[in-house]
Parts: structure tokens; C-alpha cells; sequence
């Protein structure tokens, strides 16, 4: 039996984060619940699903701002209840038990997650991002993430989803040139000589580029290995990319690069 719980609750105008719990799991959703309610007092929790048909017919009655939903439920998956909503207005986590190769795919598409057992510090972190993220239609983003569930590296399909001020834009990562670290932000350039700076460091560009063929060069410099045209002696070591760039690598990094570059490792 497939069931949604609605709590009549006085929803305050001023409150950030009107919110629903979808999961088949009982325990999980109690867990969570409990975490929210004793450690966040911007969350009113409007109701919960078991289900993926309950959870759409909960979203429908309550409108939340934001969603935390379950990936694999016993008639369905999370993917295939928000296909059924007309539009997406609000933040979504994901919550999953789900491999390391899924969870890739969660940041490459920028969604946040909760992997149960579900902690108190985990909460407490995607909570902290949630508040800097705008309220938007997320069935683009969720689309990407699919995608990005079943591409493999070597394809070259993958996307990743680059925080803007008012949202996010969805580029491939094959077009990608290089990343430049500009204190807490990163500036991205593309081959077809754009550029745009997004509110991420260049550490967290290398943990999610490095799987994908990027290597660090230099403190403020991450590059596609696919990108890099010639390797120059001078200055102790320089690299030109595809777009006539010029960077100067970094001793720490020059030996594991050329080792890379000459045995193909790309």
C-alpha cells in the first residue's frame, strides 16, 4: 500500500525551506526526519511519501520548496516521479545508497545528496549549499544527471552543471580548455574562446575534472590533457594549448605531467 502523510502544519511566509520527505524506507525517512526537526529550525516539514505516486500526489497538494526524494522506490525511481510533474520549482536532494560511479554523476550534475545512512554533518553541509541556490525548475538539470548516470568517460557525452548567479549552465566537458582558480571562484574557458567565472574553487574543479582527463599544472591552473598542443623547455617548463595559451608548469607537477603526455595517458 502506497501512502503519503500530510501534516497540517501553519506555514510561516517568512520560512525558507517548506519541505517533504519521499522514501519507501521507513527508518530512513524517520532518521531524517528527526535530523531536520532537532537541528534546523528553518525546515517545516509539510508531509512525507512512500512512493513514487504518493510523492507526486503529496508535491502536488503542498507545493514544497524543497524535496528530499528517494532514487529507487518499489514503483519507481525519483528520475521517473519528477518526470511526471509538470514543473520543478524547488530544491531537490536526491537520498541514495547508491555506488561511487552515481555519486559522480550527482556532481557532475551539481545536486546535492544524502548516501545513507544519512549523518548529521552530511545534513548539516548540503543544508549550508542549499541556501546559496536559487529556487528553480530542476528537469533539465535531472535530465543531465541521467545522462550522466549511463555515460561513460570514454564517450565524451558527459555534462556537468556550472553554478551561476541565477542558476546553472550545462556545458560539455570535452569543450572545456582549462580552469584558472581566482580565490574562491574558478574561470572556465571553452574552445570556442569563451569564457565565465563560477563560484567554485579550482580543488573542487580537479576532484571532479581529474577522473575526466584534467590535470593540475599549477596551484591556479587545471587543463584538458586532450588540449595541450606542445610542451616547451622554456621557463623550466611550459605547456601551449590548442588555443595558443601559454602556461608555465609547476615543478612539483612537470615530472607525473610529461610521464603522462609521453606514455599517452590522456
Amino acid at each position: 500500500m502506497q501512502n503519503y502523510y500530510f501534516y497540517s502544519v501553519k506555514i510561516n511566509p517568512r520560512m525558507k525551506h517548506q519541505t517533504v520527505l519521499i522514501d519507501d524506507d521507513q527508518l530512513a525517512r524517520n532518521v531524517l526526519r528527526r535530523i531536520l526537526e532537532q537541528n534546523f529550525p528553518d525546515i517545516e516539514i509539510l508531509g512525507e511519501a512512500d512512493s513514487v505516486a504518493s510523492g507526486v500526489e503529496l508535491i502536488n497538494k503542498v507545493k514544497p520548496n524543497l524535496v528530499f526524494l528517494d532514487i529507487e522506490m518499489p514503483d519507481g525511481t525519483g528520475f521517473g516521479l519528477i518526470e511526471q510533474l509538470p514543473e520543478v520549482h524547488f530544491k531537490l536532494v536526491f537520498t541514495t545508497s547508491y555506488s561511487d560511479y552515481a555519486i559522480t554523476a550527482f556532481k557532475y550534475s551539481a545536486f546535492d545528496y544524502l548516501v545513507k545512512p544519512i549523518l548529521l554533518e552530511n545534513v548539516r553541509s548540503t543544508m549550508n549549499r542549499l541556501n546559496d541556490i536559487p529556487v528553480l525548475n530542476e528537469k533539465q538539470r535531472v535530465e543531465v544527471l541521467m545522462q550522466n548516470m549511463t555515460a561513460t568517460v570514454e564517450n565524451g557525452d558527459t555534462i556537468i552543471a556550472l553554478p551561476e548567479m541565477n542558476g546553472f549552465s550545462l556545458v560539455k566537458v570535452k569543450d572545456i580548455i582549462r580552469c584558472e582558480g581566482e580565490r574562491n571562484y574558478s574561470r572556465i574557458f571553452f574552445k570556442d574562446g569563451k569564457s565565465v567565472l563560477v563560484s567554485r574553487t579550482l580543488l573542487e574543479f580537479d576532484n571532479l575534472l581529474a577522473p575526466l582527463g584534467f590535470f593540475r599544472i599549477h596551484r591556479s591552473h587545471l587543463v584538458s590533457l586532450k588540449h595541450i598542443s606542445r610542451y616547451l623547455k622554456t621557463d623550466g617548463g611550459m605547456i601551449e594549448l590548442t588555443d595558443k595559451t601559454q602556461l608555465r608548469v609547476s615543478p612539483r607537477y612537470k615530472d607525473e605531467l610529461l610521464d603522462r603526455l609521453l606514455h599517452n595517458r590522456i
